[in-house]
């Protein structure tokens, strides 16, 4: 979830296995999408970074640096507009975060993305449980903006990143169930937040878990639209990082097209995201973790 919404809360895993029924299973992945990099990572660009350019020098030469990166594939910023300080050869993911997404200049700088990028991955609403959006109005939206956007531009779509709560999986059971099989999503979105009381070793498998059901339970490929350890102890944070990474990695999760470690911002806005799992400092320069992240 994006920093500047202040509903973030612990997520919790979900006990039990949800029965929608199993869309056709999609391929893991196209040349179209992989860009030049051959790793699965995400940027998740906070988009008040953009505005912190002329006040944070350092945060150009960390935009530059991405576009050395062997592991990281794509860019996302929860906006419709690609950020211009970002390497041009790394994929841009767009968002549709919330219904104003839907119209005015967020709609059009979508269109020109679609124009000009070929089989563009589209994300579509942002914890929309956590937001205020019934999964009715998603639904219509889904069918009336979205699908249109597959048929008339190959736009490869994305479902609403829901929460790994029972909240958050109920809503995702119940906006799957009411879409047809050619109106299914091309790639499910999974977040997951640790419990900052739990052991580290216990949130690695709980993760690991929670993606492997839901793949299971939807038969789509993954893209983990944001992930991280809320641990306030630092070796946690890291061991989380690297040890889930590594498990997303390897070829037997081959059905994880991308993953985006939270949070690449130069400061914490809330309570809720640990200041170990920052990716940047406050001068704008990668963080160890950061630069581990982005393989420098």
């Amino acid at each position: 979830m994006v920093l500047f919404q202040s509903i973030r809360h612990v997520a919790c895993l979900a006990a039990c296995v949800f029965l929608a029924s199993p869309g056709q299973a999609m391929p893991v992945d196209t040349i179209s999408e992989r860009g030049s990099s051959s790793g699965k990572r995400i940027i998740l660009w906070e988009t008040k970074l953009t505005s912190e350019l002329s006040s944070i020098p350092g945060l150009l030469s960390a935009a530059t640096a991405l576009g050395s990166s062997s592991v990281i594939k794509s860019i996302t910023n929860w906006e419709t507009k690609r950020p211009d300080e970002l390497p041009k050869k790394i994929p841009f993911r767009p968002m549709v975060r919330t219904p104003q997404h839907l119209e005015g200049d967020n709609w059009s700088n979508l269109i020109s993305v679609l124009s000009a990028q070929k089989g563009t991955i589209v994300h579509f609403y942002n914890e929309p449980e956590r937001n205020g959006i019934d999964v009715s109005t998603a639904v219509t939206d889904w069918k009336n903006k979205m699908l249109p956007l597959r048929q008339k531009y190959g736009a490869k779509l994305v479902t609403p990143g829901c929460a790994s709560s029972g909240e958050g999986s109920a809503w995702l059971q119940s906006f799957m169930g009411a879409l047809a099989d050619d109106e299914k999503p091309d790639y499910l979105n999974l977040h997951f937040y640790t419990l900052p009381q739990n052991p580290c070793d216990q949130e690695i498998k709980n993760a690991e878990n929670f993606f492997s059901e839901k793949h299971t339970t939807y038969n789509l490929p993954v893209i983990i639209g944001e992930i991280a350890s809320t641990s306030r102890d630092a070796t946690q944070v890291v061991t989380f990082t690297k040890e889930v990474s590594k498990w997303l990695d390897k070829p037997a999760q081959s059905w994880v097209v991308e993953y985006g470690f939270f949070g690449v911002s130069t400061s914490v806005d809330d309570d809720f995201v640990s200041p170990a799992a920052q990716m940047l400092n406050s001068n704008g320069a990668w963080t160890d973790l950061g630069k581990w992240w982005i393989g420098a």
